[in-house]
């Protein structure tokens, strides 16, 4: 498992496309203030993007991957 710290000011996270097809979780910026988490399916993805957006974390993720 993978764990991941979520940071304060992620902004609104959303399922994306990255590399190769590859299903996301990213906040849509880029450089210092970006946060992405690969996932496995999009379903994953989705799952991901509901925990951060309703603030269901304790500033951590864990992620099967």
């Amino acid at each position: 498992m993978a764990r991941y710290s979520i940071p304060p000011n992620t902004g609104k996270v959303r399922v994306a496309t990255y590399h190769g097809g590859v299903f996301a979780a990213w906040n849509g910026k880029q450089g210092k203030n970006e946060f992405k988490i690969l996932c496995r399916s999009k379903k994953q993805a989705e799952e991901i993007c509901a925990i951060v957006n309703g603030k269901k974390h304790d500033g951590f993720i864990e992620v099967l991957s």
